[in-house]
């Protein structure tokens, strides 16, 4: 008879792939039997070092790398800060536009403004029983069939609207982004090209006999307005049309885009305001069609007050403020 005891531990090492493997064998000797019990434990080991590094670079490249983050959703619209910030990027790629593509696309939207108002007649103008039974209807419907497709043509197609530009351009000049050359020479060439582009889509349009009689009275009651008028309603014009110009850039849809214009657009329309580049047309083409009025009467009482006015209410209502709020520091 055996008394006491034998423990006895046997130590196997075994290799598996990369991962060695320790077994233990336990051999227990007790008083009336032996038992054999067999333990398998994996052991990590280290991977032997490198002198060059080479494999351990390679086992790093062959690990899978983490997945990118994801790209933020882009807002629908900018915030008022970021939108004078896109204003004032606007004036600079306006002040490097060449001379030519300006002129061109000055005589682009100026014939788009002109498709605008011309709808504009042709549809509410061309309603003398509505205004008579119902005049606010009547300049409702003016407001929302018009102008606001003329200035939404304009701003998809990148043309150089005149009024429009009094306030991006004069924002720049705030901020220093721009010179006072660059400025100078926006206003006088996309001024020069939406006059070009208003007379020729008003010839045109004459040759065609497309616009209704109605125009002829719009053009007389606008070359008989008082100077002081047509200032004071050029400036309220350009206000709420630049405020579209800066509702349109701050959307980042199609749509967005579309209701930022057609708001204020039908608002200034249904308000019976005076805008520079709408009357550019407006005004000859009645002319045209057979209306009264001489061309010192359409320039002299109407066109030139009212650019004046569209200039100050761009600069102080629109370009002022938000050079004040946002683009001081």
């Amino acid at each position: 008879m055996i008394k006491g005891g034998l423990h006895m531990n046997v130590v196997k090492s075994t290799r598996t792939g990369a991962r060695p493997v320790v077994t233990r064998r336990r051999v227990v000797v007790g008083r009336h039997s032996v038992r054999v019990q067999a333990v398998s434990t994996p052991v990590a080991v280290p991977a032997p070092a490198s002198s060059n590094g080479k494999e351990n670079g390679a086992a790093a490249q062959s690990q899978p790398s983490a997945a990118p983050a994801p790209t933020p959703p882009v807002p629908n619209a900018l915030p008022p800060k970021a939108t004078f910030g896109a204003v004032l990027k606007a004036s600079q790629m306006k002040a490097n536009m060449k001379t030519d593509t300006l002129f061109v696309l000055g005589i682009a939207a100026g014939a788009l403004i002109g498709f605008g108002a011309l709808l504009m007649n042709n549809v509410g103008g061309s309603s003398p029983a509505l205004m008579a039974a119902n005049p606010g209807a009547c300049n409702f419907l003016k407001g929302a069939v018009g102008l606001p497709t003329g200035l939404f043509m304009v701003v998809m197609t990148g043309a150089e609207l005149f009024t429009g530009n009094v306030m991006v351009m004069l924002s720049g000049l705030l901020a220093k982004t721009v010179q006072t050359a660059d400025l100078v020479r926006n206003w006088a060439v996309s001024y020069a090209g939406n006059l070009v582009g208003s007379l020729l889509l008003a010839c045109i349009a004459t040759v065609g006999q497309v616009p209704t009689a109605a125009i002829t009275k719009v053009a007389a009651t606008k070359a008989a307005l008082p100077f002081a008028v047509c200032v004071a309603k050029g400036i309220l014009c350009n206000w709420l049309v630049c405020l579209a110009v800066w509702g349109a850039m701050a959307s980042n849809t199609v749509a967005g885009k579309a209701a930022a214009i057609f708001l204020p657009i039908s608002a200034f329309i249904a308000l019976g305001l005076e805008h520079s580049v709408a009357n550019m047309f407006l005004l000859p083409c009645g002319k045209m069609m057979g209306a009264d009025i001489t061309w010192m009467e359409i320039f002299a009482n109407n066109i030139l007050p009212v650019t004046l006015g569209n200039v100050l209410g761009a600069a102080v209502f629109v370009a002022g403020i938000h050079y004040f709020a946002y683009g001081r520091e």
